[in-house]
C-alpha cells in the first residue's frame, strides 16, 4: 500500500506542476495580448489617424464590466460577495480604477505623437519608480548592486530619450506619467486582491474598477475629444467602430489576464516579464511599425544599457536572500521571591 506521506508528497508535485503551467500560461497570454494591443493601438491612434484615446480607453473600461456583468451577476460565488466587497474594499478599488484608467489613457494618448518603441524604453524605467516607492513607502533601502542598476537605467532612459524630447516632449511627459501611475497602481492591486473581505480574483477586479475608470475618463474624453470622435464617426464610420469593438473584445481578456497576471507572479516575476515584454515591442514595432529606422546611436546605445541594466537588476532581486520570518521572543519568567 502507498505511504501516506508519499502519496501527499506526489499531491504537492501535481499542484506545482499544475500552478506551474497555469503561470506559463498566464504569462503567454500576457505577452501575446499586451503586444496585440500596444501595435494595434499605435496604428490606429498615430498612423491611422484616429486620434480619440480617452474614448478609446473609457469603452475599454466599461466594455469589460459590462461583458463579465451576466457572470458575476449569475454565479453564486460571486454574486453573494458583492456587499462584502463593496463594504470593505470600496476605497482600494476605487483607487485602482482610477490610476488604471488614467495611466492607460496617458500611454495610450502618448502613442498619437511618439514612436511605441520610445514609449517602451521609457517604460523600462518602472524598476527605479518601484524601488524610490518601496524606499518612501515601505522604507526598503536597495542593495548597492541594485543601486548601481537603477543608476545605469536612469542614465540609459535619459540617453535614449534626450533626442526625442526635442520632437515628442508631450509624449514623453504622458508616458513617464502612466509608468508612475502604474506603479503605485500595481502596489495597490497586490493589496485589494487579498484584502479583508477575502481574495479577489482577476474577474472581479476587472469588473468593479471598470464602471469607476469609465466615470473617471469620460468628463475629459468629451471636453477634449468630442469634435475629433464625432468627425470619425461621420468621415471613417467603419474603421471608428471596427477598431473600438475589436480593441475593446482584446482589452477585456488583457485586463484579466493583467490582474491575474498581479497574482500569480512575484514583483520579480512581474518585473522580469515586463523586460521580455518590451524587448518583443521592439522587435515587433521594429518589424511591422518600421520604426528605429530614424534613431542615433545614442538612442540605441541608451536602449542597451537600459536592458542590460534592467535585466541585471532583475536578476539580482531574483537570487537576494529572503529575510527569515521574525521569531516572537519567548515570555521570560518572573525573577525574585513568591513562593506559595
Amino acid at each position: 500500500p502507498t505511504h501516506p506521506r508519499d502519496e501527499g508528497a506526489r499531491r504537492a508535485m501535481a499542484m506545482t506542476s499544475a500552478e506551474l503551467c497555469f503561470a506559463i500560461i498566464i504569462i503567454c497570454l500576457y505577452l501575446v495580448l499586451n503586444s496585440l494591443l500596444n501595435l494595434l493601438n499605435r496604428w490606429a491612434l498615430g498612423l491611422y489617424g484616429l486620434k480619440f484615446p480617452l474614448f478609446m480607453t473609457a469603452a475599454h473600461m466599461i466594455f469589460g464590466s459590462s461583458a463579465l456583468a451576466p457572470m458575476m451577476m449569475m454565479k453564486e460565488h460571486y454574486a453573494s460577495r458583492h456587499s462584502l466587497v463593496l463594504q470593505n474594499d470600496w476605497k482600494g478599488l476605487a483607487a485602482i480604477a482610477a490610476m488604471n484608467g488614467c495611466q492607460i489613457a496617458c500611454n495610450n494618448a502618448s502613442l498619437t505623437v511618439m514612436e511605441l518603441s520610445m514609449n517602451q524604453v521609457i517604460r523600462a524605467s518602472i524598476p527605479v519608480l518601484v524601488a524610490i516607492l518601496a524606499i518612501c513607502i515601505e522604507a526598503k533601502i536597495p542593495s548597492k548592486g541594485e543601486i548601481v542598476c537603477l543608476f545605469v537605467i536612469s542614465m540609459g532612459v535619459m540617453l535614449a530619450v534626450w533626442e526625442e524630447s526635442r520632437n515628442a516632449l508631450l509624449g514623453i511627459f504622458l508616458t513617464l506619467a502612466s509608468t508612475v501611475m502604474q506603479s503605485i497602481q500595481m502596489s495597490l492591486s497586490g493589496r485589494v486582491m487579498s484584502g479583508r473581505s477575502g481574495k479577489l480574483d482577476s474577474f472581479q477586479m476587472t469588473f468593479y474598477t471598470g464602471p469607476v475608470a469609465f466615470g473617471v475618463l469620460m468628463p475629459f474624453a468629451f471636453i477634449t475629444e468630442f469634435n475629433i470622435f464625432a468627425e470619425m464617426l461621420t468621415t471613417r464610420p467603419t474603421a471608428t467602430i471596427g477598431f473600438l469593438l475589436g480593441s475593446c473584445c482584446i482589452a477585456v481578456v488583457y485586463n484579466v489576464v493583467l490582474f491575474q497576471s498581479v497574482r500569480t507572479l512575484s514583483s520579480v516575476g512581474t518585473a522580469i516579464l515586463g523586460n521580455v515584454k518590451i524587448v518583443c515591442l521592439l522587435f515587433l514595432s521594429s518589424l511591422l511599425l518600421n520604426e528605429l529606422t530614424s534613431w542615433s546611436a545614442n538612442q540605441y546605445l541608451g536602449c542597451l544599457l537600459t536592458f542590460v541594466a534592467a535585466g541585471a537588476y532583475s536578476y539580482l532581486k531574483a537570487t537576494a536572500p529572503k529575510k527569515p520570518p521574525a521569531v516572537a521572543p519567548e515570555s521570560q519568567p518572573l525573577k525574585g521571591g513568591g513562593g506559595s
